[in-house]
């Protein structure tokens, strides 16, 4: 046997397979979201038996699929080292675009303009943070009343020209227990994953967020990689507010609103680093589903609304922090075992 000669392991190749994707998912904080999930869910069944019916599982997923779809995009800024504060004023911008151009344009060129009025923002974005070198919680600071303004003049009450058609596309079935908003999510979901985890761009956005010098070191342009990660992230959002216009038939300028501090309540559900370079697309879409459900549980608790805000702040306090504590009481474990030594 050579020198460069290596052995291969004997264990089958769908067992590495496993192990890697479970160690992956932990790394990138997915764990705690799916066990939260997993808990929640229980609980939401026996608060409410009747989550399993056709009707309740369509509400749920058009709840739900939009707030993921924004969380996904807040994830992509947060995993280049970011934080979009304009999110919220995107969604409504791109809300009632959508609402206001479809009949004019046809459903079609009404999401083509949609997508593109949040790649634009994304891009606005983009720029200021790659190749001016501001940060990106500033600028998506300013953007956000910008974007904000835009939507009011667009549309400066509810309305729109949103027809039961568009209700049935994106917040009705596709088969029987299966609502199309799930499909939508699910197609987006997959494809941000491919996007990050299959293409040497995707994984330069984790690049970039675990150490953008090291990224211009090796050759590559992470101002390029930033400026397109904002622009994917607006399309993204785009989406879930095209999601949101149809599950409510209307248009709102004000509809992005609660989903800035709620696409980052889920990012930190998600177990993903807030100081860049670790996220999950998996955890993400569940941390929105559990954000969802608490919302429900405590509603059906007839619970009072203005503590519904604080039980959720605990749970995800205590979702985020408890496997921080058990890992720090075990590397204290292990000092202290290697001291006795």
């Amino acid at each position: 046997m050579s020198p460069t000669t290596t052995t291969i392991a004997t264990a089958p190749k769908a067992v590495g397979r496993f192990a890697s994707g479970a160690s992956r998912m932990r790394y990138d904080g997915a764990l705690a979201p799916i066990l939260a999930f997993v808990v929640f869910f229980g609980v939401y069944l026996v608060v409410n038996p009747g989550l399993l019916t056709r009707f309740q599982l369509q509400s749920a997923a058009s709840l739900i699929a939009p707030l993921a779809l924004i969380a996904l995009g807040q994830l992509l800024i947060v995993l280049i080292g970011g934080i979009d504060i304009s999110i919220g004023a995107i969604t409504s911008l791109c809300n009632v675009v959508f609402a206001t151009q479809i009949a004019a344009l046809t459903a079609p060129g009404a999401i083509l303009l949609c997508v593109v009025t949040g790649v634009l923002c994304g891009a606005v974005n983009g720029l200021l943070v790659a190749y001016v070198n501001l940060p990106a919680i500033a600028v998506t600071l300013a953007t956000a009343f910008i974007y904000a303004a835009l939507a009011r003049q667009i549309l400066d009450r509810p309305g729109g020209a949103l027809s039961e058609e568009v209700y049935l596309a994106t917040s009705g079935e596709l088969v029987a227990y299966v609502p199309i908003a799930v499909v939508w999510l699910t197609v987006a979901a997959v494809g941000l994953w491919i996007f990050l985890q299959r293409t040497a761009f995707g994984r330069q956005v984790y690049g970039v967020g675990s150490g953008r010098v090291a990224v211009q070191s090796a050759g590559l342009k992470p101002r390029l990689t930033i400026l397109m990660t904002f622009m994917v992230s607006g399309g993204i959002v785009s989406f879930g507010a095209i999601l949101l216009a149809g599950s409510t038939l209307t248009g709102d300028p004000r509809s992005g609103d609660p989903y800035l501090l709620s696409s980052i309540a889920v990012v930190a559900l998600s177990g993903a680093s807030f100081a860049g370079g670790r996220g999950s697309i998996l955890g993400t879409v569940l941390a929105a589903a559990v954000l969802g459900m608490v919302g429900n549980i405590l509603f059906f608790a007839g619970i009072n609304s203005y503590w519904q805000y604080v039980i959720s702040a605990l749970i995800i306090l205590a979702v985020v922090v408890i496997p921080r504590l058990v890992q720090l009481s075990i590397r204290r474990s292990a000092l202290r075992k290697g001291h006795h030594e």
